[in-house]
């Protein structure tokens, strides 16, 4: 069976496009028209097949983080966290892309692992890796012998080294996004 481009095929779909082809592609069509459509109908079964593949995917990893990861947050190092929010991070990217490139992208991503679904999982994960990071600076900053589990040494050292009360406040802000006032009042 010859191969036949997909541009090809699309000019199958517009009769007047097909007869009008000086390639002999309007003639292609007309002695073979069940090869024509049964590339048409591959190409669809492979897209389709292409898509579900992804969309299971994407549904065992919303579920493993929703039954695995969430609850368990508390037991992550801060490495680990970011990791999972970097992979948060670009499910829901793949997914605005793809409803982007996709006709009835939007319609097929409403049945598969919602955006709006995974950006409820970032949320959790960004708020855990705030309050952590806040609760870890404040137990380094108030027991010189604290180590951290959670955070890395070098980033509770940098933190104990500094003697600028607000470059403290500064640095720890970074890390945690903390309200100024709630900083400098638990920084003191």
């Amino acid at each position: 069976m010859p191969k036949i481009p997909v541009k090809e095929i699309f000019k199958a779909v517009a009769p007047k496009v097909a007869k009008a082809a000086k390639d002999g592609t309007g003639d292609f069509i007309k002695k073979n028209p069940k090869v024509v459509i049964d590339g048409w109908n591959s190409i669809a079964k492979a897209r389709k097949e292409r898509f579900e593949k992804k969309q299971n995917h994407l549904q065992r990893q919303h579920s493993k983080y929703q039954n695995e990861i969430l609850p368990k947050l508390d037991s992550y190092s801060y490495i680990q966290l970011t990791s999972y929010k970097r992979e948060v991070e670009s499910y829901i990217k793949q997914i605005s892309q793809e409803e982007e490139q996709l006709v009835i992208g939007k319609h097929l991503h409403s049945k598969r692992s919602k955006s709006k679904s995974w950006k409820q999982i970032l949320i959790h994960i960004e708020d855990k890796i705030k309050n952590r990071n806040y609760e870890e600076f404040l137990k380094a900053y108030n027991s010189p012998s604290y180590e951290s589990n959670y955070l890395d040494a070098k980033v509770i050292n940098d933190m104990r080294n500094i003697e600028n009360k607000n470059e403290l406040y500064k640095y720890i802000h970074r890390y945690t996004e903390g309200n100024m006032k709630d900083i400098e009042r638990d920084f003191f």
